[in-house]
């Protein structure tokens, strides 16, 4: 009798073993999973910082022209490399007399508003669309006829006749993509 028992007890310790290696087995793969997962969460967040980066560069880069144009938007674009692109685009909105609080020059009597779209796009999915809008006080009544292009003064206090007065931020949006 006692060796059937002995028999019996072997057969119990080796399904209890191959149940455990199962679990563990089976933890391994789940665990894999989820790393894998976070993996790809975290390489997205890094491509979308990015993106937004690359879109506030376009918008910088947009600002820094000297010249706008009324007539038409004008677009630019910058890659550091093929999948790291900024695409932007300046566009005017409307014209409106100077609004309160910004009317510091006297010379100053309509603003240009602006638009600047600007879309950073990071890796295969990540992209982020920035709109700006911004505004140029000059000279002249609202209802003026407008140039084609209007040259923009970078410091306020050395503007020569003609040209606007520095970009004034007047909103930021970031869309949701």
């Amino acid at each position: 009798m006692s060796v059937e028992a002995a028999k019996s007890e072997r057969g119990v310790v080796l399904a209890a073993v191959l149940m455990v290696l199962a679990a563990l087995s089976l933890m391994a793969v789940t665990g894999k999973g989820d790393a894998a997962l976070q993996w790809l969460q975290v390489r997205n967040s890094r491509e979308y910082a990015e993106a937004v980066q690359l879109a506030h560069t376009g918008i910088g880069m947009a600002l820094a022209d000297d010249r706008f144009n009324i007539a038409a938007a004008q677009s630019g674009r910058y890659c550091r490399i093929a999948s790291r692109c900024v695409e932007w685009t300046v566009t005017h909105v409307e014209t409106t007399p100077v609004p309160a609080g910004l009317d510091k020059r006297p010379e100053h009597q309509r603003a240009l508003h602006f638009e600047i779209s600007a879309e950073g796009r990071a890796g295969n999915r990540a992209r982020a669309p920035i709109v700006v809008g911004f505004v140029l006080l000059t000279s002249g009544a609202t209802d003026d006829p407008l140039p084609e292009a209007i040259a923009i003064c970078a410091k306020e206090d050395s503007c020569p006749d003609g040209t606007a007065g520095p970009p004034i931020r007047r909103y930021w949006r970031e869309e949701a993509t």
